[in-house]
Formats: C-alpha cells, sequence, structure tokens
C-alpha cells in the first residue's frame, strides 16, 4: 500500500510550482511531474511548468537529472522523497547551462 500511494505522490500532476531559470520549486508532489531511475544509475525528475525558464538543456526535452557520481546523491534523493511525503515546500537547484539540467543541490521547508 505505501509503494502505492508513493507512486500515486510521484505521478501526480503539478498543481502550484514551477521554474524560474535557475531552480524549480513547489510544495512536495507538486514540484515535480514524475521521477524514474535509470539503469545508468542516474534519477530522472520531471520538471513541472516554467520548466522552459530553466537555463539547461531538459533530459528528453523533460527531465532534470540527479547524476549517481554526485557526492550528495542519496541525500538529494531522500530529501526529495521526504519532501514529497511530508509535503514540504521543495526547490531544486539546477547547474545552469548544463546538458541535462543537472541537479545541484535541493532545499527543503516547513
Amino acid at each position: 500500500m505505501r509503494y502505492l500511494v508513493l507512486t500515486f505522490l510521484l505521478f501526480t500532476s503539478a498543481s502550484w510550482a514551477g521554474c524560474n531559470n535557475i531552480a524549480c520549486y513547489g510544495v512536495g508532489k507538486d514540484v515535480l511531474t514524475r521521477t524514474y531511475l535509470s539503469s545508468t544509475g542516474n534519477i530522472y525528475i520531471g520538471a513541472p511548468v516554467g520548466k522552459e525558464n530553466l537555463k539547461c538543456d531538459l533530459f528528453e526535452g523533460q527531465y532534470m537529472t540527479l547524476k549517481m557520481n554526485h557526492l550528495l546523491y542519496r541525500e538529494i534523493y531522500s530529501t526529495i522523497l521526504t519532501g514529497i511525503a511530508a509535503q514540504k515546500q521543495l526547490q531544486i537547484r539546477i547547474v545552469e547551462n548544463s546538458p541535462e539540467c543537472e541537479v545541484s543541490y535541493v532545499t527543503m521547508n516547513p
């Protein structure tokens, strides 16, 4: 049952979220539209409304990329999942002009 709820949260469309030139933000599940893990170990995070404002090239035109070799890979992914489950305000910061909108860091606020 937990996996069903988590899957629902991850695939629900955004109702209050957006992106500026350097980050995407929103409350919990609203900050991302979809997420998936690839066989390379990278995690692809669907960007919400306004993704065209980001100063980077989204993977497949819609995904920010958390690279497996990121120093804080596990911590960032854990923060994203915690923010979704707890409905906290999230901001996902990207590396400007990166080829796959590489995730730089994540912040979570009450």
